[in-house]
């Protein structure tokens, strides 16, 4: 597992909705495509978390992938905890209520997981901002604000290339690097999204939030639990 944490100082101002900027947390999710016996299935092999700390007002970065595909799993369980941990605040994201949590909510009943969180609050960028010349992505909205973005790669090279880490493809770990810097950059510059929101949009109303819902239904639930007990009650 690729997993790189720290903390930065910040001086950030909430120039974004009508809460607290220490209940605001970045989350995005990263898949690509793998074609199986049963058909094309998206597989998520990584992610971004990053949040104010309120004790020390540092700004926490976590960013993880994977470097197999039997490590899924594994990180997907990871995203549920942090999930699970920061229930009660605000995920932000561009699309995240969206293309995110489509992907995450497909990957959670097909790995047979049972989320102890039953749903979260999101606030998405893309519904946010309501405007259509926005469409084309984060990209544009740092643009629109004023952030400046030095990136080396495009967001599709991490949807065309993720399967090769999976894979474990010759020169992945070169491929790894690229999308970490990708992450990276995003990550660090999220909170200046907060900060010049209102140079360009109105104050974000938090009761207008989205809240997605993570349980599965009564019947997989209780498909999973069967076989899970099946599996401690055979002969080892």
């Amino acid at each position: 597992m690729y997993k790189r944490e720290f903390k930065l100082p910040s001086q950030y101002i909430n120039n974004f909705y009508d809460g607290s900027i220490y209940d605001l947390v970045f989350l995005d999710l990263e898949w690509c495509r793998d074609f199986q016996k049963e058909g094309l299935v998206q597989k998520i092999f990584g992610y971004t978390l990053t949040r104010i700390l309120e004790d020390s007002n540092e700004q926490y970065i976590k960013i993880q992938f994977i470097e197999s595909s039997t490590q899924e799993k594994k990180i997907i369980q990871d995203i549920l905890n942090d999930l699970q941990i920061l229930q009660g605040k605000y995920f932000i994201g561009y699309g995240l209520s969206t293309s995110d949590m489509f992907c995450l909510r497909k990957r959670i009943e097909a790995l047979d997981f049972i989320p102890k969180i039953d749903s979260i609050r999101i606030l998405d960028l893309q519904r946010t901002s309501q405007r259509n010349d926005l469409n084309q992505g984060l990209n544009n909205l740092f643009a629109y604000l004023g952030i400046p973005i030095y990136k080396r790669i495009k967001g599709y090279y991490i949807f065309r290339n993720g399967i090769k880490i999976l894979r474990k493809d010759k020169g992945y770990e070169t491929i790894l690097n690229e999308i970490y810097e990708y992450c990276l950059e995003d990550a660090e510059n999220y909170f200046h999204i907060i900060s010049n929101w209102q140079t360009q949009f109105p104050l974000v109303d938090r009761n207008k939030h989205q809240t997605i819902n993570l349980k599965i239904d009564a019947r997989s639930e209780q498909r999973i639990n069967s076989v899970r007990r099946a599996a401690l009650q055979r002969p080892s």
